[in-house]
């Protein structure tokens, strides 16, 4: 089978399993999973190895099935870091980029020496991110599940070796109980925040194979993030941020009157690329 053939049978294949964008996937299997670029594929049409059929059909079986593809492939490009992913962890999404982009980009120099907390940290991604980002960062990362810590490690052993001059940890607890009393210049969070009765209405990939501990913010969706708002006043040191990711259609109103009563001053809040508020910034 040649690598045109290949990708054209994987279009077919994922548009009639009803998988959105079946041609970005299609090219992101040959790239990803066989070791084919576009351009060689457009360029030299190479024959596949049988190995190559062998594996572009088990990823299509599974595919089909609606495993997430990043799953299938195990890991997913995250601030242009390589995140390892599999059942256990929730996938990191372009818009949680938002969260690392704004600490990144000028809350302090990068060299300062900041503590960062970063609740609810699945696979680590914005906990590594921001660690590869800011030298002079100390960095901790918690999440209350066991298997999610499990990636988180994988992918700080991926990122980080035994000579790295970064600071990061990763401790298992529910949200801020790993860290005691400490206090942090930063705390990120990507919370649980799909209300529960929404999340059976999902994509499979999501509904079905993603953890549903790091989907659900109960009837509401503001469960977790209404502990983290809470919570974090006790856990920031003076002119400390808290920078949130939210639910599209959150009521913005109402996070404003939470973190008023917590003794938080809301800052801003940043729209993703389809325009929906995404990220929320209060500041003690």
């Amino acid at each position: 089978m040649q690598a045109r053939e290949a990708l054209k049978k994987a279009v077919t294949t994922l548009s009639g399993a009803g998988i959105a964008i079946p041609e970005r996937e299609a090219s992101a299997i040959l790239k990803d999973g066989l070791g084919i670029n576009s351009l060689a594929v457009f360029k030299d049409d190479p024959t596949l190895t049988p190995h190559q059929e062998e594996k572009l059909e088990e990823i299509l079986k599974r595919r089909v099935s609606r495993e997430p593809l990043q799953y299938i492939l195990g890991f997913v490009w995250f601030y242009g870091i390589k995140i390892e992913v599999g059942p256990g962890a929730l996938i990191p999404r372009p818009e949680t980029e938002l969260v690392v982009e704004e600490v990144v980009k000028g809350v302090f120099p990068k060299t300062e020496a900041v503590s960062i907390l970063d609740l609810c940290t699945g696979s680590g991604a914005i906990a590594i991110a921001l660690s590869l980002n800011l030298p002079g960062a100390d960095v901790t990362g918690t999440d209350i599940s066991g298997s999610a810590l499990v990636w988180a490690g994988k992918n700080m052993a991926a990122n980080f070796d035994s000579a790295s001059p970064h600071k990061i940890r990763f401790l298992k607890g529910d949200l801020f109980a790993p860290v005691g009393d400490s206090r942090f210049d930063i705390i990120t969070a990507n919370p649980p925040y799909i209300k529960e009765d929404v999340i059976e209405t999902l994509p499979p990939e999501i509904c079905c194979w993603e953890p549903r501990m790091a989907l659900s913010g109960g009837a509401e969706g503001l469960d977790v993030v209404k502990r983290i708002i809470s919570g974090a006043p006790e856990h920031l040191r003076p002119d400390g941020r808290l920078i949130m990711e939210i639910a599209g259609g959150t009521d913005i109103a109402a996070l404003d009157r939470m973190s008023v009563d917590a003794g938080l001053r809301p800052e801003k809040v940043i729209k993703d690329y389809s325009g929906w508020d995404r990220v929320y910034i209060a500041r003690t």
